[in-house]
This record gives C-alpha cells, structure tokens and sequence, in this order.
C-alpha cells in the first residue's frame, strides 16, 4: 500500500511544481494581470514559502482525491488552495474541470481565468474552448482554437477541431485552408478528401474538387475504393465518359472486384444498356466466392438505381400504372437458392415487394425471413407493418399474436392491433390496446410514448370525448413538445371546438415553420387566421396550402378557401 501512494505521489509531484511555480511567477508580475483585465482583488503578492507550503499539500491531496474519484472533496481542497492563492492557474484549471462534473456555469470563469493567467498553456485553452463549444458560442471557441493552432502548428488535434468549427459557422474558405493544413501535417487521407471535395463543390470550384480524388488515387493507386467513390461522383455530376474511363482503369486492376460490378451495372443502366447491367449483378449474385452480405450489398444498389430510373421515366411519361423491374424475382430466386437460410435475403425481397406495391406477396417474403430469425424483432415489426398494408385483418391479428408470444413489448405489436380495431370501429378496445402499449413500453422510449398518447387523443375527439382528447394531448406533448402531428391536430381540433386560438395559432406556427409546404399543415394554420378575422393572412396560407398540393386540392381546403374570399368579399 505504501508502495503505491509513494508512486502516486512521484507521479503528481510535477503538477505540484508547476502549480507552485506559476502562482510565484504571477505574484512577480501583477501588471501583466491587470493588462489582461483582472480586478485588483484577484491580484496576490509572492506568498510566503510556509504558504507555498499549505498551497501545495491543499492541491496535491485535491488532485490525489478526483484521481480516487472523489470529486466533492477534490472540490473542496481546490476551493481551499485557492484562498491560500487565487492565482494559480493549475488550480483554477482542476476547479474548472470539478466545476463541469458537477455542471456548475462557474467553469466557464475558472477556465477563462486559467487561461488568461497562462496563455500559452495548451490544456487551459482547450479546456476554455470546449466549455465554449459545448455552450454553442462557436466564435468563442474560435479565438480559442485559433490561439492552440497558432502556439502548436504541428500539432493536428486542434486543427481538426478548428477545421470543424469553421465549417459548423459556414466560413467555407477558412475551413478549406485549415483542412490543406492538416494534409500537409498528416498527409493524404480519404476522410480528408471527402470533406475537401464537398467543400470545393460548394465554392463552385468543381475542377479543384475533382482533383481532389485524383490525388488521393495517385497516393494510393491499388485502392479500388478510391476509383469507385470518384466514378459514382462523376456519374452524380453528369461526368458519365470520365466516369467510364474511372471505372475501366479500375477494372484493369482488379477485374473481378463485385462492388466494380455493381458501379459498372449502374452505369450500364444510366446509358440505357439494361441488359448489360442486369448480366452485371446476375453474374456477381451467382460468385460462389462472394459472401452473402457482399451480395445483399449489390442487389440493394441495384434496386435502388433500378427503382429511381424507372421512376423517373414514369413521372416524365405522365405513366401511373404500378413500378415493376423484369427479373427481380428471379435475382432473388437465384440468390436465395444459393443461400437458403439468409433471413436478409427475404427481408430485401419483402422491401422492394412493398415499393412496387405487392403487400401480399411482401408478407409471405417477411414470413419466411421471421421463420428462419424469429429472435429477430425488427423482422416483426416489418411483418406486421406489411401485413396491415393488406387488409387482411384476420391474418394481421392471427401474426400479431404469434409476435407477442416471443416479443411482448415490441411496440408494433399493439399499433397494429389497434390499427385494426380502429378500422374495425371498435374504438374502446383500440383504446385499451393503446394503454396496454403504454404499460409496457420502456419509459426512455419517450417518443413512441407521445405517439401513442397522440393516436389515443385522436381517438377520443373521433368518439365525441373532448376532454380526455385534450388530456391526451398534452400528454403526449409533456413527452415530446414538437411531436408535429399532434400540434397540428390540437390546433384544427381547438378551432372545431371554439377552443383557444390563441394557443392554436401558437402550436400550428411551430408546425409550419418546420413543414412549410405541407398543405394539411399549411390549411389548419390559415383556419386559425380566419377565425380571428385575420382574413389577409388567412388567404395567403390557404393559397399556399392549394399551391402545394398534388393534384387537385381536397375538398375541405376548397370550402375553406371559399369561406375566405366571402369574407374578404372576393369572388374565385
């Protein structure tokens, strides 16, 4: 035991010379105080040796006890130090740091202080510029960082944080530099160019982002990774002939690479050769040497190009009749022949059954992918979330009891039961399985509980229960204040119900403000403006909340917009 307080000690007696060193140096030289703009009361003359003495037990036992993770005694021997001198920039420092243990705002002083005391300190200058950080005064923290990267220019830690800083405040240019900076300190590095390439795309300095990516492939030229990242840039920027040529000098260094094929296939189906694509994934999906995951990684791409692509040619062609990809199905029969029990291989089939629109046969997919993982809960939440898209209650009901059996407080579980009893216009027992849902969820789940309170709200005004719709509302407001849904459905319904517009107007503002292009938002903020008789106002959200629907408006904003110009006597 005493082994180890002696090399304790041994370890801490430097801190304890610096500490005593700094407080004789400040008392030496009081001026240099006052010229950093310390009130005369702070200053001390050079204490006494049998007080350097006092000072130095106080701070070394102070250190020893936050080292034993003691921090209230630690704070008050630092408290004690430092009546015996207020100007020791150590302890202001340790005090500091007890400060922010305890969230005390008194760190911020003691660590301006401490830094100011000694400004070439690195430690107190980061200490000051985190605490500014952490309190969201990033130009603050900017001198802070600037001071550390100025006094330590081959140190990269502060430069990165300086670097971030300056992009979080949009000082694009300052960043860039800092960035270039640490390239030269550290070298190249792909993080690096990343941040440089979005930077200078920014700047609308393209040539100079691309050059970029050329430089990173040329530090290293057998990294395959670096070649896809820059073809998927190029092909993202129309660049579609360089990105080809990216893509060939990548195929003469690794020919059998599958994520080359996947980029290759996208290119393939961008320049309208859809066959060469598709024989592109068929061939890496049947690389017996290729594992599951990788696979699942190609046909994911492949989907989402595809699905994009497609989409886009229906919106142009004005088509409304359903996606559909050729073939799909029979990647996926391929994949799942070779890799029977890869529950991820149904999950995947069931997500592109649902965006194409086959509830049904997404369901089947889901079942078997729950079959082969049923520990796995996120394969039952999706289940049961297909299986409600199909109306096919009976079944909903049937799977949501086999979920509960083996995960009984998956949330999913209760919403879809709900769900079901709501359409079902049985309201008092989706009630009951909205509380039950409540009972179990784990309390840190304060969204989904405010959710839940919301769809209980709005059950209860659908069944003439005004009072407890309230109640539920601000309920699930107390959880979440910008659960958006329920503000706006708490303002339209205090508008149906003669409520207070006032805190109408209020909730439906932070709504809009958030989505302002949502017309059912958009509508309920204009409803709020024309009960007040704020007709003008009332007029312009409505003909926003027209203005941003797709299609041909509802009905409702229809009768709404007319209510609007009768009272402005305007005829449509």
């Amino acid at each position: 035991m005493i082994k180890k307080i002696l090399i304790l000690c041994l370890a801490l007696l430097p801190l304890v010379a610096q500490a005593r060193r700094k407080s004789k140096q400040i008392g030496q030289n009081p001026s240099a105080l006052l010229a950093n703009g310390y009130d005369p009361r702070y200053r001390n003359t050079r204490i006494q040796d049998k007080e350097a003495i006092h000072f130095d037990s106080l701070y070394f036992e102070a250190l020893s006890r936050n080292l034993q993770g003691k921090p209230s005694e630690a704070l008050a021997l630092v408290n004690e130090a430092l009546q015996v001198d207020s100007l020791s920039a150590p302890a202001l420092y340790l005090r500091s740091k007890l400060y922010r243990t305890f969230r005390n705002p008194q760190a911020l002083t003691d660590a301006r202080r401490a830094a100011e005391i000694d400004t070439t300190n690195y430690w107190y200058t980061k200490a000051l510029g985190d605490i500014y950080l952490g309190q969201g005064r990033m130009d603050s923290a900017i001198v802070c960082y600037e001071r550390l990267v100025r006094l330590n220019p081959t140190k990269s830690d502060p430069h990165y944080t300086l670097a971030e800083l300056y992009l979080r405040t949009d000082n694009l240019s300052k960043g860039l530099d800092i960035l270039n900076r640490i390239e030269e300190l550290d070298g190249v590095n792909p993080h690096m160019t990343m941040q440089k390439f979005y930077i200078l795309q920014e700047l609308k300095r393209s040539d100079e982002a691309f050059d970029e990516y050329h430089k990173l492939i040329k530090r290293y030229p057998y990294e395959i990774t670096y070649r896809l990242q820059l073809g998927e840039l190029q092909m993202k920027s129309g660049l579609i002939q360089q990105a080809k040529q990216t893509y060939d000098e990548a195929a003469n260094i690794d020919p059998d690479n599958a994520y080359l094929w996947i980029a290759q296939s996208n290119y393939y189906s961008i320049t309208g050769n859809q066959a060469a694509a598709d024989s592109l994934v068929h061939n890496a999906l049947l690389n017996a040497n290729l594992d599951i995951t990788t696979k699942i990684d190609i046909l994911t791409e492949y989907l989402k190009t595809s699905l994009r692509k497609v989409a886009q040619e229906k919106e142009k062609a004005q088509d409304t009749t359903a996606i559909a990809l050729p073939g799909v199905d029979a990647l996926f029969e391929t994949v799942s022949t070779m890799h029977p029990t890869a529950a991820e291989v149904y999950d995947l089939h069931s997500d592109y059954l649902s965006a194409i629109g086959q509830d049904s046969a997404a369901v089947v997919q889901m079942q078997f992918a729950v079959d082969l993982k049923p520990s796995e809960e996120k394969y039952w939440g999706k289940l049961l979330s297909c299986a409600a898209q199909t109306d096919n209650y009976p079944l909903v009901m049937e799977l949501a009891e086999k979920a509960q059996a083996v995960h009984p407080k998956l949330t999913e579980i209760y919403l879809t039961k709900a769900f079901v009893y709501q359409r079902k216009q049985m309201n008092d027992s989706a009630l009951l399985v909205y509380q039950e849902a409540l009972d179990v969820i784990d309390a840190k789940e304060i969204n989904t509980i405010s959710r839940i309170y919301g769809f209980m709200g709005d059950l209860h005004h659908e069944m003439g229960q005004k009072e407890k719709c309230y109640e539920c509302y601000d309920q699930a407001l107390k959880y979440n204040q910008l659960n958006y849904m329920v503000l706006n459905n708490y303002a339209y319904f205090l508008c149906l119900d003669n409520g207070d517009l006032n805190k109408a107007e209020s909730m439906a503002a932070k709504v809009v403000m958030k989505f302002p292009d949502e017309p059912t938002y958009l509508d309920t903020y204009a409803w709020i403006y024309y009960l007040q008789g704020k007709y003008s106002l009332a007029k312009f959200y409505q003909e926003k909340a027209i203005e941003k629907s797709e299609g041909e408006p509802s009905g409702e904003l229809k009768a709404h917009y007319e209510a609007i110009l009768k009272a402005l006597n305007e005829q449509q």
